[in-house]
């Protein structure tokens, strides 16, 4: 028997067409497809023992998908390609990647792949001292498995990188830098309508999954981008206690993360775009917490992250 080991799958994308990039993730990665199953009545007043519906299946939902990718200190940006794909706009929508999960040590190699995905939402996870990660999820068209040979050309892949590591933290709201940080997170949510495509003429089409009908395309209803700072409550400290129990609107959030204040791999920077709520937090340490959220509208939302 040869089964197939999530530890032993690598995870490859694909943007634009035939460049392709190795990613360094952790072995969280899901995928899935499920068809849609409408019941039929067959009961009926000749019949009133068919108490058991028929279904007819003619259609799919949207191939669903997540994994953590690793926050890395490279100059290439190979490995941060999926975060700009999360962050970017492509006029008032989102590109589109191909997404492979691929099992190389089999013979033939096995893998699955995702057309048309796309990102729905990304959390920056920044921990005291900890190693930096980006849990993406997403959608796409359809989900297929494939046996051959996957051999595409390597345009992105480290080999040896450098995990980013937030052993500089520093995070300012409306201009102060505040101390005792425990940690931080910034999520953004696109939020991704699929379109209607199913025709009469298609689904009666329909004989199997090779000819189901599949989603094709997508809208872009919104987008939310907000987050949370935790920070221990210090009584010496005036920055520690000023914005306890109040808000803001139109302020400026800075979150910066790295080895050291002069090797950063993560700076995220929100000038007078944000609001902010602060509540404490009861615990055998007090601490209160920012809840921050975007209120602009950026041409670029990439301008305010640097990676």
């Amino acid at each position: 028997m040869s089964f197939e080991f999530i530890r032993e799958g690598r995870v490859w994308l694909e943007y634009p067409t035939n460049t392709f990039y190795l990613l360094h993730t952790m072995k969280d990665v899901t995928f899935s497809q499920t068809f849609q199953q409408e019941g039929v009545a067959k009961r009926t007043l000749h019949s009133l023992n068919n108490l058991f519906e028929g279904s007819v299946i003619n259609k799919a939902n949207p191939a669903d998908f997540s994994f953590t990718l690793y926050v890395v200190d490279e100059v290439s940006l190979y490995q941060h390609k999926p975060l700009d794909l999360l962050l970017d706009y492509n006029g008032n929508s989102l590109n589109t990647f191909n997404l492979y999960f691929v099992y190389q040590n089999k013979s033939p190699d096995v893998y699955y792949k995702i057309e048309n995905a796309v990102f729905t939402s990304g959390t920056f996870n920044i921990p005291r001292a900890g190693i930096m990660t980006v849990p993406l999820s997403g959608q796409g068209t359809k989900l297929t498995r494939t046996e051959g040979t996957f051999n595409p050309s390597i345009v992105g892949y480290d080999t040896t990188p450098s995990f980013a590591v937030s052993k500089e933290f520093i995070v300012s709201i409306q201009g102060s830098n505040l101390d005792n940080i425990q940690g931080a997170s910034l999520e953004l949510q696109n939020d991704i309508s699929w379109t209607e495509n199913r025709t009469i003429q298609d689904t009666q089409a329909v004989t199997g999954a090779s000819n189901t009908v599949y989603p094709s395309s997508f809208t872009l209803e919104g987008r939310t981008l907000g987050g949370s700072i935790t920070q221990y409550i210090d009584n010496t400290n005036t920055e520690s206690i000023n914005n306890l129990l109040t808000w803001s609107e139109n302020a400026s959030v800075r979150i910066r993360a790295g080895f050291s204040a002069a090797d950063l791999q993560l700076d995220i920077n929100m000038p007078n775009a944000c609001s902010f709520t602060n509540r404490p937090a009861f615990g055998e340490v007090f601490s209160q917490n920012y809840d921050f959220r975007l209120m602009s509208n950026p041409a670029n939302l990439n301008t305010y992250f640097t990676y």
